[in-house]
C-alpha cells in the first residue's frame, strides 16, 4: 500500500522532469532557427554588396567609353552658377507658357515702329541691287557687334523659345541639318574653351 501512495508523486516527478526537457529542446530550436534566419539575411545582404561592386567594377571599366561619349556627343558639363535659380517662383515662371505672337506684332530691332502700305507696296516693286563684291585684298567688313552683344542677343532668343516645341525634339520640331548644325556649333565651343 505504501507503493500505491507513492505512485502518483512518481508521475508527478516525471512530469516535473519531462517538461522542463521538452522546453529546452523547443528554445533550443528556436535559437537555431534565429541563426538561420539570421544567416540567410546576411547571405543576402552580402549578395546585395556584390551585386553594388560588380556593378561599380563594370562601370568603371567602361568610364573611358563614357567620358569619349560625352566628349564627342553628349558634351555634358558641370552646372555653372547661373543656371541655378533663386527661388521656388523663378522655378515656377519656368512652366509658364510663352505669349503668343502674332507675326503682325513682331516688329525686327531696328526697324521704325509704323511702315505704311503705300511703302511697304512701293520697296516690294523696287528692283533688287546686288551689294558690291569686297575686293581680294580687302578684310570683310565688321559686323558691328561684339561676340558678347552676340551671345546676349542668342541668350534673349533662346528665353523668348517655345519651351514646349524645344522640349519635343523627338517628335521631329527639328531637321536633321538643323541637328547637324547644333552639333557642329557645339564642337566648335567646346574647342574654344579648351
Amino acid at each position: 500500500m505504501a507503493v500505491q501512495s507513492f505512485k502518483g508523486l512518481g508521475w508527478l516527478l516525471c512530469a516535473v522532469v519531462v517538461a522542463p526537457a521538452c522546453y529546452m529542446v523547443n528554445s533550443h530550436g528556436a535559437a537555431e532557427q534565429a541563426k538561420l534566419n539570421a544567416m540567410k539575411g546576411a547571405i543576402l545582404q552580402a549578395r546585395k554588396d556584390i551585386r553594388g561592386l560588380e556593378t561599380e567594377f563594370q562601370t568603371r571599366a567602361n568610364l573611358a567609353q563614357i567620358e569619349r561619349w560625352n566628349g564627342d556627343v553628349l558634351a555634358l558639363a558641370a552646372p555653372a552658377p547661373g543656371q541655378y535659380l533663386a527661388s521656388e517662383t523663378a522655378l515656377a515662371s519656368l512652366d509658364q507658357p510663352a505669349q503668343i505672337q502674332n507675326a503682325s506684332l513682331i516688329v525686327p530691332a531696328g526697324a521704325p515702329a509704323a511702315h505704311s502700305v503705300a511703302a511697304v507696296a512701293t520697296a516690294a516693286a523696287a528692283p533688287v541691287q546686288a551689294a558690291p563684291a569686297p575686293q581680294p585684298g580687302s578684310a570683310p567688313a565688321p559686323s558691328g557687334k561684339s561676340v558678347a552683344q552676340q551671345d546676349r542677343e542668342l541668350h534673349d532668343l533662346m528665353k523668348k523659345a517655345d519651351r514646349h516645341a524645344v522640349a519635343m525634339v523627338d517628335k521631329g520640331v527639328l531637321s536633321t541639318s538643323t541637328i547637324d548644325d547644333l552639333k557642329k556649333l557645339a564642337q566648335r565651343e567646346k574647342l574654344a574653351l579648351r
